[in-house]
């Protein structure tokens, strides 16, 4: 089928401090390129328009051209009852409307939308690690996809780099998780064999880079506990959080070189050091990355994916320091826009200081991976990926 002879409307949920919806938009912009006509609707999670979006789907339905529904973590769901086996019954159930949404971060964080997620459905995961969670939990959905985030198209024009008036830059939510203790208190309990399960699979993410729910279930297989997904989703939730957001501290504690202007979380003590300006606005954030020169990220748990503040970044020309992730292998080894943010912090400052100090070379990274990017890592790109898994169910 072509690309023409389908149609679109994709959903959101306004997100001021968070870019959810703004990257939505920017896929069904992508859509409408690729020649799928695309309508979005926007709307409030305390104002929605169920009305509005039924009958933006029953066009899909009644328009004479086949046409699928696009979201976020499953959800947005307009519910018509319950079938014969007592399940939700959904419009993409009984109209026979493919749903595709992108899972924005573990599946496990969104287990019951993804649960009711109905069988005409392509599910898109940010990290292709996050396959093996998907498969073992049994979901009805005929069409999961590896699709990591991607970006809109680069602006036209591009500061260098002295230029720029922020050195370094983090955008992202940025918190102390606190001691063991109470973590293992709130996803174990007093029960010492799961504690000993989750100190273990920790330690497996954390410092030997597993991924996050086999960790959790060989962990609890070797001990003879339930690791099915829908036993262990909230723990898979939960290690997943913690394992990012110590790295993600332990990363910008280590920075001494110079101050990073941090985005996105109220200041903290741990890093009074760097310039902390609160909660952003992702429009303000967005600016924040057109006058950057170094954009620091952090996303401990995406070790075969890659999410959007990377792309987005790149589309705006800061470079980026980044985990070393298998889907960004080439990128990485090509420096491409990116330099690998190394698992031992001994160095790294001393590293970073020297990237700071040579305009030259972060504009020599900028160029090349403005070069490739509109062909590997634009909304474009990843919307072309996702309308390749539709077409088995259209």
């Amino acid at each position: 089928m072509r690309n023409t002879d389908l149609q679109c409307v994709v959903t959101a949920t306004v997100t001021p401090l968070s870019s959810f919806d703004a990257f939505l938009a920017d896929i069904g912009a992508a859509l409408n390129t690729l020649g799928v006509p695309t309508r979005t609707l926007l709307h409030a999670t305390e104002y929605p328009n169920p009305a509005l979006m039924q009958a933006l789907v029953l066009q899909l339905k009644t328009g004479g051209m086949r046409g699928f529904v696009l979201n976020c973590n499953a959800k947005d769901q307009l519910l018509l009852g319950v079938d014969a086996q007592g399940r939700p019954l959904t419009i993409h159930d009984a109209w026979k409307i493919p749903l595709v949404t992108l899972v924005v971060d573990h599946p496990a964080v969104h287990f019951k939308y993804l649960a009711q997620a109905p069988e005409h459905a392509v599910i898109g995961l940010v990290d292709e690690g996050h396959l093996a969670f998907f498969d073992r939990a049994g979901f009805r959905p005929k069409a999961r996809v590896f699709c990591p985030h991607g970006g809109p198209e680069p602006l036209a024009e591009q500061r260098e780099a002295r230029d720029r008036p922020i050195d370094l830059l983090f955008v992202g939510r940025v918190e102390d998780p606190g001691p063991e203790a109470p973590w293992l208190d709130k996803v174990a309990g007093s029960d010492g064999v799961v504690r000993a399960a989750m100190t273990e699979a920790f330690e497996a993410v954390y410092r030997g880079g597993a991924e996050v729910y086999l960790a959790i279930a060989e962990a609890f297989d070797r001990r003879g506990l339930n690791s099915a997904p829908a036993a262990v989703a909230a723990r898979v939730a939960s290690l997943d959080a913690r394992a990012t957001e110590l790295r993600r501290l332990e990363v910008l504690r280590a920075i001494t070189c110079r101050r990073v202007v941090i985005l996105g979380s109220d200041p903290i003590a741990a890093l009074a050091h760097h310039d902390m300006r609160g909660p952003s606005l992702f429009p303000q954030s967005l600016r924040a990355m057109a006058e950057a020169k170094v954009l620091i990220n952090s996303r401990w748990t995406y070790g075969r994916g890659a999410h959007e503040r990377l792309f987005y970044g790149l589309s705006r020309g800061v470079i980026s320091v980044t985990e070393a992730s298998s889907f960004l292998a080439d990128d990485l080894e090509r420096g491409l826009g990116m330099v690998a943010l190394p698992k031992d912090l001994t160095h790294f400052n001393d590293q970073l200081a020297a990237l700071c100090e040579d305009p030259d070379r972060i504009d020599t990274l900028r160029a090349a991976g403005l070069a490739e990017y509109p062909g590997r890592h634009t909304w474009r790109q990843r919307a072309t990926r996702l309308l390749s898994a539709l077409a088995g169910l259209v």
